[in-house]
């Protein structure tokens, strides 16, 4: 990422908690959170506090299917 100011996070459109519109979240240089494309509100936030040594997190929408 050391090119990027951001990156896109999901490889496909998933629907936002906040706005309830399609985005595929971005990851923004030194972030701790993956924010919607469209109003910004976190849609997965940690703290390197939180975490030591190694981390692994899988994310599963929950049964989304990109339809709506």
């Amino acid at each position: 990422m050391k090119d990027y100011i951001s990156v896109r996070f999901f490889k496909n459109d998933i629907l936002c908690g906040y706005c309830n519109q399609l985005t595929r979240g971005r990851v923004y240089d030194g972030g701790e959170a993956i924010v919607c494309t469209v109003c910004s509100g976190p849609m997965l936030e940690l703290t390197s506090d939180d975490y030591a040594g190694e981390t692994t997190i899988i994310f599963d929408p929950e049964d989304y299917d990109g339809a709506s």
